[in-house]
């Protein structure tokens, strides 16, 4: 009888840990990295189309062409993220001028991602700093110093993010998902900050709702409200609620004003046997490392589950993962369960094996690496021609393209694959092992990976994906015809992000899709697929033109009127 109660006995959730476990991860190493992270995909490059809507309505904007309290593309609302256009339209003006407006209006989003790191960082930390969550006091011995153990999970937790592979593309994209997830990452934090800062939970709490009903997720910021208040009545929660309780009240009556504005639409369905396979595999690569480590926390945590340093992650991160299920097919709605599941997978790193840990750092340094000398064999063919089978799979996908040697981001290129040698060898060493230590070459990886791309694959990536290269094209046919400064110009076929980024690099007027005012344009330019034509029943033919590699959708410049 007692030996059956021993072995179904559920093991003690505090972890056992040793002095040497919370070694401070260096600073200027840590900030190197999230740098290094941070930077590469934002500069440099030109607006693409999984941003182009979020440039054209802030460029539209800052020009004066488009309200801020009703923002439009050419005319046609733009629902949903009225703070990343108003973002947008602030960098253009602060520092267009100096910078341009492509890359001025990305530096509110790189510094919306920096806040993103540093708010699962600051989670992770409040959370561990929780009696609850604290290490077992060894019984001989030292104890381990409560804030360097709360150090050592943040530290982890931000590294768990940066490893995530879902946070690459979409977390370096100007748009209304980055600011959704600063949003997240607020009231993560602020659910973290209780009982200690009541103030600064109220603040932090508010936020989040503010960005998420002002950023096209109303409905999950007013069911975030919810629970957020359902959690706060818990006795778990603190009795410091007043400052909170008023928080949530305000930014959830904000959502319910912004749903009410765009008359309660939504977006949610229920999701079919095979979308929900389609999420699920998604799921797995989207949030990978973070998401094994997750599931092990809670289950190695199953017996505190209701402690607050577990509910709390897991609660918010839950609500966002059914949120994405709920939203239209796509990775951007799974970037809100990102730092949730980051701060979660921390609480794995001190309880885990080192078996496991060490299988995870295997499978990170292969696969990295691997990955890195493919970018650098790629590289060599697109500058060289050898090998040549690589090279001629280039001249494919981007056709014309011609590589020249750039120094600096070939400097940059063999500093961090010198880097990432000298963090395998530390990795390899024999010495302490600090809780981090498991999440070093996850995230130093996708590091490295991102950027080697960013440095020697952007210029090619730059040319095959920009429409810099078409405006231009077309400006210069329209000054030939003298269309004047701003020339009106009907589109057709065309979806929002190519009309953004036609017209500015354009500079002209677009008048979407048909219409009386649109049809009486003078100038047409049309996207027919496959090479067919939408069609003028009558007109003159200018231009037609692609992008490099793209020869299944052609664009046609017409004039109205007679043929020749």
């Amino acid at each position: 009888m007692n030996h059956s109660a021993a072995t179904t006995r559920v093991p003690a959730p505090r972890p056992v840990v040793s002095s040497d476990s919370v070694a401070r991860l260096p600073r200027w190493p840590l900030w190197l990295l999230c740098s290094a992270y941070v930077l590469p995909g934002f500069i440099g490059r030109d607006p693409w189309t999984g941003d182009g809507p979020t440039f054209g309505v802030a460029w539209l904007i800052a020009q004066g062409h488009s309200s801020w309290l009703h923002p439009t593309l050419w005319g046609h609302p733009m629902g949903g993220g009225w703070l990343a256009y108003w973002l947008g339209a602030f960098g253009v003006k602060l520092f267009g001028a100096w910078l341009g407006a492509p890359a001025a209006s990305r530096i509110p989003f790189i510094a919306l991602l920096a806040l993103c790191l540093a708010q699962t960082w600051h989670a992770a930390y409040f959370l561990a700093l929780r009696d609850e969550a604290q290490p077992v006091r060894p019984a001989f011995g030292e104890p381990v110093p409560r804030y360097a153990y709360a150090r050592a999970m943040a530290d982890g937790a931000l590294l768990s993010l940066v490893a995530c592979l879902g946070l690459l593309v979409r977390g370096h994209e100007g748009t209304p998902a980055l600011v959704q997830l600063t949003g997240a990452g607020s009231l993560l934090l602020g659910l973290a900050l209780l009982p200690r800062r009541s103030l600064a939970c109220g603040l932090a709490l508010f936020s989040g709702l503010f960005a998420l009903g002002l950023a096209g997720a109303a409905w999950l910021g007013l069911f975030a409200a919810l629970l957020c208040g359902v959690l706060l009545a818990l006795p778990v929660a603190s009795q410091r609620r007043g400052l909170p309780a008023l928080a949530l009240a305000c930014g959830a009556l904000l959502c319910v004003a912004v749903l009410v504005h765009v008359h309660g639409a939504t977006a949610a369905r229920w999701p079919s046997a095979a979308s929900a396979r389609h999420f699920l595999s998604v799921l797995a690569w989207f949030l990978w490392p973070a998401w094994p480590l997750a599931c092990w926390a809670v289950w190695r945590w199953r017996a505190s589950l209701g402690a607050w340093h577990v509910l709390a992650p897991l609660a918010l991160g839950l609500l966002c993962l059914l949120s994405a299920l709920l939203s239209r097919p796509g990775g951007a709605p799974l970037l809100l369960v990102l730092p949730a599941a980051a701060v979660l997978g921390s609480l794995a790193l001190p309880v885990m094996r080192r078996g496991s840990l060490a299988a995870l750092d295997w499978f990170a340094l292969m696969f990295f690496s691997l990955l890195a000398l493919v970018v650098w064999v790629l590289w060599v063919a697109l500058l060289t021609g050898v090998p040549a089978h690589p090279a001629m799979n280039i001249q494919r996908l981007a056709p014309g393209y011609h590589a020249h040697l750039r120094a600096l981001p070939l400097l940059l290129a063999l500093l961090a694959s010198l880097a990432w040698a000298a963090v395998v060898a530390w990795r390899a060493g024999r010495h302490r092992h600090p809780i981090w230590k498991g999440m070093v070459l996850s995230a130093g990886g996708v590091t490295l990976v991102w950027l080697l791309v960013g440095t020697l694959w952007l210029p090619v990536l730059d040319y095959a994906s920009s429409y810099r290269a078409l405006g231009h094209d077309i400006a210069r046919t329209l000054h030939r015809e003298r269309a004047g400064p701003q020339p009106r110009v009907q589109a057709l076929g065309l979806n929002p992000a190519q009309q953004a980024l036609l017209g500015y690099w354009a500079r002209i007027d677009v008048l979407p899709g048909r219409g009386a005012e649109a049809d009486r344009a003078r100038y047409v330019l049309e996207l027919s697929r496959g090479g067919g034509s939408d069609g003028l029943a009558h007109g003159v033919l200018l231009w037609r033109g692609h992008r490099p590699g793209e020869h299944d959708e052609l664009l046609r410049l017409w004039r109205r009127g007679a043929r020749r």
